[in-house]
This record gives structure tokens, C-alpha cells and sequence, in this order.
């Protein structure tokens, strides 16, 4: 949070969620501010590049997608437990980078679990092009969730947390599910 005179500083603060304004106590002390949401450029279903090696990764059929941090934080373990209680569900795909804690999240991956790291952009747009759904099982409270917007940008719903931006960016029931973090069962 911020002093009164950093607040005094400024005639408006400029959050992309209304968790960041509430977690630096904008709204607390009521100090203006106004929520403008990160965007995907009008541009972003052409992105240059070649996708076809990454895309020739995917499953052939449907999948579940996953694309952040592959760490505790982003709630991987969480969706890897999840995951293993599932039965006939089509394969999990998770598109990131490593984190420290990975190499031992890694030891516990079910079964139909693939895992696909340090992809481009592009590459990764058209992951979601062709995934089933998108997953955000975040534990912390992200400040906006940008891969939520991408996931969308493809007209897939979203299953994510509810802590932090995903809130602003998921209408429960009607374009995904928010579920409550560390839940899952849920």
C-alpha cells in the first residue's frame, strides 16, 4: 500500500483489476481511481510466425489447456490433482516455463499430462484455438490474467480461480467457472 503522500501525488491511480486497486488500498481509503482491463491487439489472431511445429504437439482430438508459470503459484499441483481424480477426460495439455518447483510437480504428472515449455506467442494462440477449454487454478490473487483474455479472444471458457483480475474477467456461469482456490475438488 501507499503513503498519503504518494496518494496526494496523483489525481487518479490506473489499475488493470479491481483486486489491485483493493489490494493497494485505493479502495479502502477511497482514493480515485479507475479500473482499465489489459487488452489482446486487434492484431492477435495474426501474429507472425509458424505455428505447425508446436500445434503438431497437440493432441489430435480435444484437451484441457493450461498456458502460465508451471509452479505452485499458478496452481499446477492443485490442477494436477485434480486432474488425476478425473476419469475418461480428454488429455491435459500445459504450454509454460519452468519454475523452481517444477522438477518436483513434475514427478507427480498423471497420466495423459503433456507438457510443452518456452512456446512463443503465436504458437500459443493457436493452442488455445485449438483446445477444449482453458484452466486458471491460480492460488494467489492474480492482478488480471491475461492468458483468461487470450482463451476468450478463442471463444473458449474459462475455469479459474476466484482470487484476484480472473473475477472481473469471468462471468460465473456464463462464459467459464470461478472456483475457490486450492479447491480440488471443485
Amino acid at each position: 500500500t501507499m503513503g498519503v503522500i504518494e496518494q496526494r501525488a496523483a489525481d487518479i491511480f490506473l489499475t488493470v483489476s479491481q483486486a489491485v486497486a483493493t489490494q493497494n488500498g485505493l479502495v479502502e481509503h477511497h482514493v480515485p481511481y479507475e479500473v482499465i482491463p489489459n487488452f489482446l491487439p486487434d492484431d492477435g489472431d495474426t501474429i507472425a510466425g509458424d505455428s505447425a511445429p508446436y500445434v503438431a504437439q497437440l493432441p489430435a482430438g480435444e484437451f484441457l489447456l493450461f498456458v502460465g508459470a508451471l509452479g505452485h503459484s499458478k496452481g499446477v499441483d492443485v490442477l494436477l490433482r485434480a486432474y488425476a481424480g478425473l476419469r475418461d477426460a480428454p488429455p491435459l495439455v500445459l504450454i509454460g516455463y519452468e519454475t523452481p518447483e517444477w522438477p518436483m510437480l513434475a514427478e507427480h504428472c498423471p497420466p495423459n499430462v503433456i507438457v510443452l515449455k518456452d512456446w512463443p506467442r503465436h504458437a500459443v494462440m493457436a493452442a488455445w484455438q485449438r483446445s477444449l477449454l482453458a484452466l486458471a487454478p491460480s492460488i494467489w490473487a492474480e492482478p488480471f490474467g491475461i492468458v483468461i483474455i487470450e482463451a476468450m479472444s478463442a471463444g473458449r471458457p474459462v475455469i479459474a480461480s476466484r482470487t484476484g483480475g480472473p473475477v472481473d474477467l469471468v462471468a460465473d456461469g456464463e462464459t467459464g467457472f470461478l472456483i475457490e482456490p486450492g479447491n480440488v475438488l471443485a
